[in-house]
C-alpha cells in the first residue's frame, strides 16, 4: 500500500529528528541536509509554508506559529 503524501513527508521529518510543527519554520537549507527528501517534497514545504505565512492574519498566525513551536520544545523535553 503507497503511503499518503503527507504521512511520509512527517515520516521523513520525524526520523531526521524534527517534530512536525518544524515544517513551518524550517530552511531550505536544513531541509537538503535531511535524508531521504527530495526536490518535490522541498517544494510542498516551502508552498504550505508560504500558504500559512501569507494568511490575512499574519500577526495571528506568527503568534500561533510561536504558541506551537513552544509547545512541540516543551513536549521534547
Amino acid at each position: 500500500m503507497r503511503e499518503r503524501y503527507e504521512k511520509r513527508l512527517f515520516r521523513i521529518f520525524e526520523e531526521a529528528g524534527y517534530s512536525p510543527i518544524r515544517i513551518l519554520t524550517i530552511t531550505p537549507e536544513e531541509m537538503v541536509e535531511i535524508p531521504g527528501i527530495t526536490v518535490p517534497n522541498i517544494r510542498a514545504v516551502l508552498y504550505v509554508q508560504n500558504k500559512v505565512l501569507t494568511d490575512k492574519h499574519n500577526i495571528r498566525t506568527g503568534q500561533r506559529i510561536k504558541e506551537l513551536l513552544e509547545n512541540a520544545e516543551e513536549s521534547e523535553v
